[in-house]
């Protein structure tokens, strides 16, 4: 498949900025405005029949060569135009520096300085010139294509209508994950770590495979540490190290500090003596074992089980890995039946009736293969289509798929055709970032921005909003899978699959050309008289300069640096001096991550560029030459952490609509920003040392999305901020009594949705003029109010639609809190610090709540003012906490219980309410709480310095269900049709600390029920004091994984007998000076492979090596910890 060419949106954008040129006054020069409405009307007529060329090229070769020809002269129209557009605005802004009286308008437009005679001749010849050139290749066209014909809509409001996500849908490879699972745990290996590849075609679903094996449940609490590493397409042991780092140390960003030895040593630190699981998805080019054997080496020091998943196309490079001895899993398409139920949920809307629809969607799901990628995407496409319009497909565009030797692609090409053009211009941009790249979703449309690739259907519509509907379209149709979500669930980070990948450099070809290291000089010869856009995967070689990539490519319009070593850096910078003589055409400039000190003057002489990005650079100040660039709509100075200034006279770049100045040193910004009236978002996120903004940003009319958060410190807000009324983000604000803004700065700022944080830090200050209510899309809203208010904040009561609320503080007013029940749309609720508060108000009704967190609440007593029957309305049981998740209670020093009057059931025959989805439980810091509603269902308890009786009573609970589904959470005392359960028998992680209370002596009375917790893998004691020995029940707690005990002063004995604990794997023993016996049969325990004791003198001198009466029981155990004093000795060799 050769690249496509897609004229059909450039054509749009230039008739667009040729009616604005018309319109404009300054065009009216003699010879000029004639000329452009004919440029016009030429561009006009041949647009009306580019949709049926750009349809008809992928079968007609001899409609591709025409579009070939006539896609030079449309793009030199393109830059003549921008060309012409950018001399008008300079001409206004010339004309704006000198007043703007009528008469100066005549002088200008009679004499102009900008536009002298000589220059509008030269414009009318250009025109003229450009307009033969088009109307010759139009009338050389021998062939017929249909005029004005429709392009395939884009339908992401449909999708979203039926909340769609085929990129998380995974069907037909449960068998698959049950036998990858059981290779797992069952694999005979003589090494410690075993090796799985999983060998398929690209788009069978590896990667999906492997994620659904890796957040496996019982995977996850059996492997620790676990890593997963997408591999570098050329397989180079030193870059997997590194991504191996990254991604032990949670993907820090950067690696260029730290010597390979060092990651070495830290990746072995990591694993030592631990079982973990690795897995190295998509490797391709592993063309030798040694290569495999040094990577292997590296992880030997993992203990004994440890795996290493691996995700491979070629069965070649499973043998290199495991030799011929081991075989792959070989993954297959998937059969008629599960391919059957993965193309019916993408497809259809709802379960199909229509036989003949069910007989065409059969055959049609034949033709793809078994593949889930080519399903997922076809599936999707097919839903955005009228029933007719599947016969058509099938009779015509899918038997095209036999004329390429691709087997995968061809197929998804199917759906890529159904792309309009300016999706499939989107789409093929994207082949210029490296495979398994992951994408920012917003650099990625300021990129489609940049290059006049936004589509929009009338002047209200933004070009960031409708650049997020274009990604969000070709997301559902799965051109681009989720890689990660912002709080809203607006979707922030994407990558995609590199069947996708090939498709769009195949799609692509010429015109988008990414240059790789690896391919050496032989890579350059993909640059084409046509190619418009290049990214480099390294750096400029030592005989390069940009000269080299210009030669051939006279209209490279983007740039991107995607990786660049030091010395390239230097190199780089020299090349850049001329870099607007050799790229004068250039759009897109993307120089992030390559440690530049300086940035050329060159750089302001592009007067094209729209889009620049320099974050993570090491300059200090920008040259001035930058505020020469007036189409510039973007630019990123993130993470440029040495800058300190820019220029006094930025707010000439008149066109900037993104400026990003997160996370550097700027002090103050210029005055002059405040001129930047076509601004829309400015980011100021993690500035520490700008300390305020300046007075007049109320100028920025346009301004959308003020970013100003930062952990460390506030940017004082001045006033006049209530004047912004477009703004949709704004982060934080900070309530000052003389020199910021008052609370009712915040009157009609009525477009704020999303995150706000308000802070009040001085008395005196009152609500009135905030309103909050009227502020219906703010969905997270946290209040900090540290000085007393005059009045009762009244009017920071948001509006109900709120979903999490945080009030802390000493001194919120009384309405905030009585206001709380009526949030019906409320998820997560946080209260902190409030020193009068007695109660709360009764949230229990709230359907949606699943987030519940109170802490330092010195005056609570009790948690509700009422009896616990106030969810019984007329007769009726009111469901209590229905969503409830995660509770929180900390440091709350005097509460009692949860009700008022209610603090033992002891005596009477009423039974306490529960919580029916609670799976986190925290208590800490509540000593005298002795009776709080029940929760049977728990996933995570963690019990400190509070009484353990409702831990004891939950227990002792009869006639427990399964948790509720999402169908029958109705009731907290639902009849579910579940199966019966122990209370607790969910229970995964307890942790009991501080604990005064909690005594079990030898004879155990049973006060604990232990042998309920059949699901407990976790149990931590610490600071027990009355701790004498474990309950010998807890031998019943099969499922026993880590047992931790610490600071029992006491303690004795831990188990008499640990024989049935055969999940037992890690022991730990600290500050317990009476312990004198490890529990019998520890020897016994084949998985335990962590062994620490810690500061137990009678215990250790058991435990000595060769002498102590226990070395015979532990000297297999191979990770040993044994700690006498502030000495540790180590295990033997």
């Amino acid at each position: 498949m050769a690249g496509e060419v897609l004229l059909s949106s450039v054509a749009d954008v230039i008739i667009r900025q040729l009616g604005k040129a018309i319109e404009n006054e300054v065009a009216l020069l003699s010879g000029v405005e004639d000329e452009l409405q004919k440029l016009k009307d030429t561009i006009s007529t041949i647009k009306s029949v580019l949709a049926d060329a750009e349809k008809k090229q992928v079968q007609e070769e001899q409609i591709k060569t025409w579009l070939r020809r006539l896609e030079d002269a449309v793009y030199e129209a393109d830059d003549f135009v921008d060309e012409f557009s950018t001399h008008q605005t300079l001409r206004s802004q010339q004309q704006a520096m000198t007043g703007n009286t009528l008469a100066k308008k005549v002088r200008t437009f009679c004499c102009s300085t900008s536009f002298p005679l000589g220059f509008r001749h030269k414009m009318g010849r250009k025109i003229k010139d450009i307009r033969n050139k088009l109307d010759a290749i139009a009338k050389d066209r021998k062939f017929h294509l249909v005029t004005g014909l429709k392009e395939t809509k884009a339908l992401t409001a449909e999708w979203k209508d039926h909340s769609f996500q085929p990129e998380g849908v995974i069907i037909g490879r449960e068998d698959d994950r049950i036998e990858i699972k059981k290779r797992l745990f069952d694999i005979k290996t003589k090494e410690n770590v075993g090796v799985i590849p999983i060998v398929g075609v690209g788009g069978l679903g590896k990667t999906a495979l492997a994620q659904l094996v890796f957040n496996d449940e019982e995977v996850q609490r059996h492997f620790e540490p676990k890593l997963w590493v997408s591999v570098p397409k050329d397989f180079d042991v030193e870059l997997v190290v590194k991504e191996v780092f990254k991604s032990a140390r949670q993907g820090e960003r950067s690696t260029e500090n730290i010597t390979l030895d060092q990651m070495q040593k830290d990746i072995r630190e990591k694993i030592k003596g631990k079982q973990f699981l690795l897995v190295l998805d998509d490797i391709w080019d592993l063309d030798n074992r040694e290569k495999w054997l040094s990577l292997e080496n590296l992880l030997r020091d993992g203990s004994s089980g440890s795996r290493i998943i691996v995700t491979t196309r070629d069965v070649v490079v499973a043998r290199i890995i495991n030799g011929p001895k081991e075989p792959p899993y070989m993954l297959e398409v998937l059969d008629d039946k599960k391919a059957w139920s993965l193309f019916k949920k993408l497809a259809f809307i709802q379960e199909p009736k229509d036989s003949n629809l069910v007989e065409i969607g059969k055959e049609i799901m034949q033709k793809c293969g078994g593949i889930p990628l080519v399903i997922r995407t076809i599936g999707s496409m097919l839903r955005t289509l009228d029933v007719e319009e599947w016969s058509s497909f099938i009779e015509k565009e899918l038997l095209t798929i036999k004329q390429y030797d691709e087997y995968t692609l061809s197929r998804l090409k199917l759906s890529y055709d159904h792309l309009p053009s300016h999706l499939k211009r989107c789409f093929a941009y994207c082949s210029l970032f490296p495979k398994n790249h992951i994408i920012d979703v917003k650099k990625l449309i300021n990129l489609w921005m940049a290059q006049g690739f936004i589509k929009l259907s009338n002047h209200q519509e933004r070009p960031e909003d409708m650049g997020y509907q274009h990604f969000t379209d070709l997301l559902y149709r799965s051109f681009f899978e989720k890689v990660e979500t912002d709080d809203f669930l607006n979707i922030t980070k994407c990558k995609m699959h590199d069947c996708m990948h090939d498709l769009a450099m195949s799609v692509a070809g010429p015109q988008c050309v990414m240059l790789n290291l690896n391919v050496a000089a032989a890579d350059d010869d993909k640059i084409e008289t046509t190619t418009h856009h290049m990214s480099f995967n390294f750096g400029l070689r030592d005989h390069q300069s940009f000269a080299d990539f210009s030669v051939r490519a006279k209209r490279i319009r983007t740039i991107l640096f995607n990786e660049c070593s030091y010395s390239s850096m230097l190199r780089l910078e020299k090349s850049l001096d001329k870099i607007d003589l050799q790229f004068k055409f250039l759009r897109t400039l993307g120089l992030s991550g390559l440690g530049m000190e300086t940035v050329p003057d060159s750089i302001g002489r592009l007067k094209h560029l729209r889009c620049l990005d320099l974050s993570y650079n090491s300059m200090k100040v920008l040259p001035e030459s930058i505020v020469n660039l007036h189409n510039l709509q973007t630019l990123d100075l993130s993470f440029c952490r040495s800058l300190e200034a820019l220029p006094d006279s930025i707010g000439r770049l008149k066109h900037l609509r993104y400026l990003d100045l997160s996370s550097n040193s700027l002090k103050v910004l210029p005055d002059s920003i405040v001129n930047l009236h076509n601004l829309q978002t400015l980011d100021l996120s993690c500035c520490e040392s700008l300390e305020a903004l300046p007075g007049d940003i109320w100028k920025l009319v346009n301004l959308r999305h003020l970013y100003t958060e930062s952990p460390f410190r506030s940017i004082h807000l001045p006033r006049g901020l209530g004047q912004l009324t477009n703004l949709q983000t704004l982060t934080t604000f900070e309530a000052m009594a003389e020199h910021g803004g008052q609370l009712n700065e915040l009157r009609d700022l009525n477009n704020l949705r999303g995150r706000l944080t308000i802070r009040v830090y001085e008395d005196g200050i009152k609500s009135e003029g905030a309103n909050l209510k009227s502020k219906q899309h703010l969905q997270y809203l946290q209040l900090w109010i540290d000085g007393k208010m005059v009045d009762d904040c009244g009017d920071l009561v948001p509006h109900s639609n709120i979903k999490s609320f945080t009030l802390s503080g000493p001194y919120p007013g009384a309405a905030l809190l009585k206001c709380v029940p009526l949030f019906k749309n409320l998820v997560e609720f946080t209260l902190w610090g409030h020193k009068e508060c007695q109660y709360i108000a009764a949230l229990n009704h709230l359907p949606h709540l699943k987030v519940l967190e109170l802490e330092y609440l010195e005056a609570v007593e009790y948690i509700s003012s009422n009896e616990y029957d106030d969810n019984v309305v007329d007769g009726n049981l009111l469901p209590f906490f229905p969503s409830l998740q995660r509770l929180i209670l900390f440091d709350i020093p005097n509460l009692k219980g949860w009700w008022k009057g209610v603090e033992n059931t002891e005596n009477t025959s009423r039974s306490l309410p529960f919580f029916p989805c609670l799976s986190q439980l925290v208590i800490d810091g509540c000593p005298n709480l002795i009776c709080m509603p029940l929760f049977p269902y728990l996933q995570e308890l963690r019990l400190r310095g509070t009484r353990i009786k409702p831990f004891q009573q939950t227990l002792m609970m009869k006639n427990i269900v399964g948790p509720p589904t999402s169908s029958d959470k109705a009731s907290s005392s639902s009849s579910a049709s579940s199966a019966a359960l122990l209370p607790l028998s969910t229970l995964k992680i307890l942790d009991i600390e501080d604990c005064k209370e909690l005594e079990m002596p030898y004879e155990d009375s049973g006060a604990i029920l232990w042998q309920h917790l059949q699901s407990l893998s976790i149990l931590r004691l610490y600071k027990l004091p009355k701790l004498v020995a474990l309950p010998e029940a807890l031998q019943q707690v099969t499922s026993l994984q880590v047992i931790s005990i610490s600071n029992c002063e006491i303690l004795e004995a831990v188990l008499e007998c640990v024989k049935s604990l055969k999940s037992l794997r890690r022991l730990v023993i600290e500050d317990c000076p009476s312990l004198m016996c490890l529990p019998e049969g520890i020897d016994g325990l084949t998985s335990l492979k962590n062994l620490e004791i810690v500061r137990c003198p009678i215990l250790l001198e058991k435990c000595l090596e060769d002498t102590g009466d226990y070395w015979p029981m532990i000297s297999n155990i191979k990770n040993r910890l044994l700690i006498y004093a502030d000495c540790c000795r180590p295990p033997a060799q």
